[in-house]
């Protein structure tokens, strides 16, 4: 029996910790840390809202517990749910899935065999519903070297996946006035999110970008955009063929301005419509709004929220 085996044969839960800025609460044993991912010098820090990475070590083995926000709900049946979208994924050869009974409402699978082959080695994955419908995904992986007791990691993916707490804090989907931050922390770009729609902020070294996400079901489409300030925009609309690009005039920060229009064409995939627009804010700063859909019905929502982003 491994290091980590051992530990879920004599599970003792530590002190709770959060995920997601209080999303859901979760005992993992003492010694566990939340430890975020190292940020890339061109990236993002990702948000604690939309991810939160817990470690844990034990005699030379590697335990990493990934929580995500989705932005999808389910309001029907979970376990059906989930389980259509689980079994459409793809696997490894001869791998399958195994329910793993945990409480509350949640839905959690634990892989059998190993994928070996992988550098984190997936273990279990379980899938939480909030009080709101939305659901977060909890997902447990080791270190290889602690892959050869599949047994041992299977107990111990059950019982820290059983110390799963719902949290106070929701998405924050009303319908209000959002704010972009700049480095300094001073607001300096605002919107009007409708109803469904979830903002969070991110910072990278020299930008700020405020991400916007719509809740929609786990079966339905994505839906998202973004408006970024800083002085390196990265124009999306130029890794896809001319044939796919159109251009209209409009404004956005209230100047003139085209919009983009990407409709990629590759066949038998969902349709998709990216959108974005470019303009300069001044002092070497650009201000860069996207957003993406592969659902009509959302056009709409997508026009409102792009079209009131204002100077604070």
């Amino acid at each position: 029996m491994g290091a980590l085996g051992r530990v879920g044969a004599g599970f003792a839960a530590g002190p709770e910790l959060s995920l997601l800025d209080g999303r859901l609460g979760i005992a993992p044993p003492d010694g566990a840390r939340v430890e975020a991912r190292p940020q890339s010098l061109m990236g993002v820090a990702a948000s604690a809202r939309t991810e939160t990475r817990v470690v844990y070590d034990v005699d030379g083995e590697r335990l990493v517990l990934l929580a995500t926000e989705l932005f999808r709900t389910v309001a029907g049946d979970l376990g059906a749910t989930v389980g259509a979208m689980v079994a459409s994924g793809p696997l490894p050869a001869g791998q399958r899935l195994v329910p793993i009974p945990v409480p509350g409402d949640a839905v959690a699978y634990g892989y059998q065999p190993l994928d070996t082959t992988r550098q984190a080695v997936p273990i279990a994955d379980a899938f939480v519903r909030a009080g709101d419908a939305s659901i977060v995904r909890v997902q447990l992986f080791v270190s290889p070297n602690a892959a050869d007791d599949p047994d041992g990691l299977a107990g111990l993916a059950a019982r820290i996946l059983s110390t799963v707490t719902p949290g106070g804090r929701k998405p924050g989907a009303a319908a209000g006035t959002r704010t972009l931050a700049g480095l300094d922390g001073r607001p300096v770009l605002a919107l009007d999110a409708p109803a469904g729609w979830v903002a969070y902020q991110e910072f990278g070294l020299s930008f700020a970008v405020l991400r916007l996400r719509r809740l929609t079901p786990l079966d339905g489409p994505y839906v998202a955009g973004s408006v970024y300030r800083g002085s390196a925009p990265s124009l999306v609309h130029t890794a896809f063929p001319q044939d796919a690009v159109t251009r209209t005039g409009g404004r956005l920060l209230g100047l003139p301005t085209d919009w983009i229009h990407v409709f990629p064409k590759d066949d038998g995939a969902p349709p998709r419509h990216l959108r974005e627009a470019l303009v300069e804010d001044g002092g070497g700063q650009f201000v860069h709004a996207m957003a993406e859909t592969g659902d009509v019905a959302y056009e709409q929502e997508i026009d409102a929220l792009l079209g009131s982003v204002r100077r604070c």
